[in-house]
Formats: structure tokens, C-alpha cells, sequence
């Protein structure tokens, strides 16, 4: 099973004023991370670090004030600074922050995860198309009448993203390489890449899903299997605090 937080940056930061502060969850490398930005993006970094501790310690069993001291690795793979995918031992880990919003997962499975969330903007960035489409996402009524149809492709493109996390790659493989079908019913809305993928596919996303989660912000979710995902609500998370 994947557990998901998703909440805002108010909400966790104020959640830490409640309980002493920052650094009551966050770990010394967290506050060097989020200090070395400014404003909202401080902000941001930290109500981010500090969620995905909160969950881990809530998966293990762990009070929320052990949160701070959990084992959590940032060592990026191609130049060994604190920047790269989370890691946590018997876990997986994954998060996304955009403009207010937080989103972190938790497995303790052993699966590869990913999340994103994305705030839609009021328009595409140019290059949207080249940037985020492969030829199979190129479907009639896309566009109508040189409309765009704004939170559709936004979807997409926190799938892309949240695959792309899952694989371990980050954007160092373009979305544009990922073909996404759909897997399941409406209501449950699983999307892979095409069981004969075509040979340009990267091997490192084949075999993945990725699915939408409910709401009015585009959010996903990638794994290596189409697992069961429950989200936990943040007054859960924090109540032992």
C-alpha cells in the first residue's frame, strides 16, 4: 500500500508552530536546504521535508517528535550533493511541492513510487507540446477550435512527472519519450506505458503506472504496481505530537 499526505505549506508549517517550531520535524539538513532559498520557496522546501517526515514516522509507528531524527537520504546519484530522490531504509519515499500545495507518499513495500502535484497556471509554457507530448498523446479533440484544454494537460503532465520520479530519473528523461495508456475503469484510473513499447521508450519507466488522484489540483501517483493508495490526513499525522 502507498500512504499519501496532501495538504498545503500553511497548514504543516503552522502545525510545527503548535508543537515548538520547525525544527520539532525537520532535520538539521531540512533547515539548511529550505534556508539556502527565499521567501515562499524557503517555505515550500521546508513544509515539504518536513511532511514526508511526518508521514514516514506515521507509517512506522514512530511519534511525530522522532520525526526529525528518521533516517532520510538526499544523496543525488550523478554528483553525490544532499539534492537528489529521498530515500528512507525499508521505505520509499517520494514528494512534490507546488505554489501552497504539498503532496508526499510512503510505502513500505518494495516498489518504486512517485508523486507530483502541480498548480494550473493560466496558460501553457511555450514549447508545452514538444516538451511533454509523445505522439501517442496526440488524440483527436485535444484541442477544438485552437482551445486548450488547460487541466487535462496539466494531468498529463504530473503523470509524466510522477513517472519519471518512480523510475528514479527525474527529467533527465524527456516526458515527450513516455506514451501513457489507460490501464483500468474511470474510477479508478490507472495509465502505463503500452505493453509492446515502442523502442524509443526509456527501458527505466517500462513497467510502471501511474494514476490521477481525486481532486481540483492536478495530483498523481506512480508505482511499479497498481497498488492500493490511502491517503492520511494531516490532524492523523500530527496527533501523537
Amino acid at each position: 500500500m502507498i500512504r499519501l499526505l496532501s495538504t498545503t505549506v500553511e497548514a504543516v508549517l503552522e502545525g510545527a508552530r503548535r508543537t515548538g517550531g520547525a525544527e520539532a520535524f525537520a532535520a538539521p539538513e531540512d533547515l539548511i536546504a529550505a534556508r539556502a532559498r527565499r521567501g515562499v520557496h524557503a517555505d515550500r522546501t521546508l513544509a515539504g521535508r518536513a511532511a514526508l517526515r511526518l508521514l514516514l514516522a506515521h507509517v512506522l509507528g514512530e511519534p511525530p517528535a522522532r520525526a526529525r531524527d528518521l533516517h532520510v537520504d538526499r544523496t543525488c546519484d550523478r554528483c553525490g550533493a544532499p539534492h537528489g530522490r529521498p530515500r528512507s531504509p525499508g521505505a520509499s519515499l517520494s514528494g512534490s511541492t507546488s505554489q501552497v500545495h504539498v503532496l508526499v507518499a510512503v510505502s513500505t513495500q518494495e516498489a518504486k513510487i512517485g508523486v507530483d502535484v502541480q498548480s494550473v497556471p493560466a496558460s501553457l509554457w511555450q514549447g508545452f507540446d514538444a516538451a511533454v507530448l509523445h505522439p501517442l498523446d496526440h488524440r483527436p479533440g485535444r484541442r477544438r477550435s485552437g482551445t486548450v484544454d488547460l487541466h487535462s494537460d496539466i494531468r498529463l503532465w504530473t503523470r509524466k512527472e510522477a513517472l519519471l520520479k518512480a523510475a528514479g530519473t527525474g527529467l533527465r528523461i524527456e516526458p515527450s519519450r513516455i506514451p501513457l495508456v489507460r490501464r483500468s475503469p474511470e474510477d479508478t484510473p490507472w495509465w502505463s506505458t503500452p505493453r509492446a513499447a515502442p523502442p524509443e521508450v526509456p527501458p527505466q519507466v517500462q513497467g510502471l503506472h501511474v494514476r490521477d488522484l481525486p481532486g481540483s489540483v492536478p495530483r498523481a501517483v506512480a508505482a511499479s504496481s497498481m497498488t492500493p493508495v490511502h491517503e492520511v490526513d494531516l490532524a492523523a499525522v500530527l496527533a501523537a505530537a
